[in-house]
């Protein structure tokens, strides 16, 4: 990842994984956690990211039939549509995007409509959760936070 960017971007079929970078002009927005990156790999710092998904909604039914989310939507800050919205506006508003693979969420494999799958996605996705960031980001809320962070640090 450069340091020359102010956004990281991958996309991976339905799910696209936005993060401010630490270097660029998002860095006092980016956050960092502690987390293993790789399955029973080493605990290091990863940075946190939006996750913008198309994942149908209300697919699970409970004993009385009513209907309901799966428990990734709690992790998701919008749909994919959304997330391409927002980086189009930070590109048009000047704002440095790069391309990174290594910025992912595993949830290519999810199923919507199984509450087993929903149950348990705290214990098959922990660093989804360590690293999800849960707000939905808005052009407007990020150029606010950009100005203000200029005018404090001059």
């Amino acid at each position: 990842m450069s340091r020359n960017a102010d956004l990281y971007v991958n996309r991976m079929g339905p799910i696209l994984v936005l993060a401010p970078a630490s270097g660029g002009k998002l860095s006092h927005i980016a956050e960092t956690r502690k987390v293993a990156l790789q399955r029973d790999g080493e605990v290091q710092s990863g940075l946190c990211r939006w996750i913008f998904a198309d994942i149908p909604r209300n697919t699970l039914e409970d004993a009385w039939g009513n209907r309901y989310d799966h428990q990734v939507h709690s992790l998701l800050a919008g749909t994919v549509a959304e997330g391409e919205e927002l980086i189009k506006a930070l590109v048009h508003e000047g704002f440095r995007v790069e391309d990174s693979p290594d910025l992912f969420v595993p949830f290519q494999t999810l199923d919507a409509r199984d509450a087993e799958t929903s149950d348990q996605i705290r214990v098959r996705h922990p660093r989804a959760f360590a690293l999800a960031r849960r707000e939905r980001p808005t052009m407007r809320q990020l150029v606010t936070a950009i100005r203000d962070s200029v005018l404090i640090n001059h």
